[in-house]
């Protein structure tokens, strides 16, 4: 793990003691990364100040090899920092824990601010068993999970894609086309049950099927979904420029 700090010219090794406003993170293998272009957008509209240069000179700090989760911060003001992680083993199904609290999130389409808020939910869930947290409305509608979205099968030609505010995703913004050419239709729309079948989305997992919903220490199991291998394949990385 290496933390590097922006000065302004350059990323040097150092420290900041401040918790970073902002976010993003994304799975690198040999320089690769799906739809890095949609991570920079997002990151770059949720600072305030320009980050490019900043960004620019991560994707140079990123190893050519091996497989890394670099997780790009800003601070405030013009400090920007990037910790060049080693990525974690990756899972190949997903487990979601149902809180019993809404949604507690203040700013929920921007990475970074609630990131405390959202570790503490994934951290009850692995208590409970599961993989992931699974937000909820006040008014009892699915959002997406602490670190992933989520969506639903209505049938094999059918995804729900849950409204509200929720953070805008990498991993669903570059599968959509695809599923538009497929001729696969999307409907966005509220929904309170889990008896459809699910997928779970992320930068660094892909999709991957939900298998189970957890409530306390119990679970139950979840519809049978759609194998996400065909789309994982279509989501291929590319190279940093």
């Amino acid at each position: 793990m290496t933390y590097l700090v922006w000065d302004g010219a350059t990323l040097v090794e150092g420290a900041l003691e401040s918790t970073p406003t902002v976010v993003d993170s994304y799975l690198a293998k040999d320089h690769r990364v799906v739809r890095w272009d949609l991570h920079e957008q997002r990151f770059a509209t949720s600072v305030d100040v320009d980050p490019w240069d900043f960004l620019h000179a991560v994707r140079e700090a990123i190893p050519r090899q091996g497989s890394w989760f670099p997780k790009i911060e800003w601070h405030g003001d013009d400090l920007f920092a990037v910790n060049i992680r080693p990525a974690p083993p990756l899972r190949k199904a997903t487990s979601l824990w149902l809180s019993e609290d809404p949604d507690p999130r203040t700013q929920p389409t921007i990475k970074g601010p609630d990131l405390h808020v959202l570790a503490h939910l994934r951290s009850r869930a692995n208590d409970n068993g599961c993989d992931d947290a699974l937000l909820i409305s006040a008014d009892g509608f699915i959002l997406e999970a602490a670190n992933a979205t989520v969506v639903f099968w209505a049938d094999p030609q059918t995804v729900i894609v849950p409204r509200g505010d929720v953070l805008p995703s990498v991993t669903l913004a570059a599968t959509i086309p695809l599923w538009e050419k497929a001729g696969i239709t999307l409907r966005y729309q509220n929904i309170r049950h889990i008896g459809f079948p699910a997928w779970c989305g992320s930068s660094l997992h892909g999709w991957t099927p939900v298998v189970s919903w957890g409530r306390g220490l119990g679970k139950i199991a979840a519809a049978k979904a759609p194998s996400v291998k065909p789309w994982n394949e279509k989501l291929r990385p590319t190279i940093f420029p």
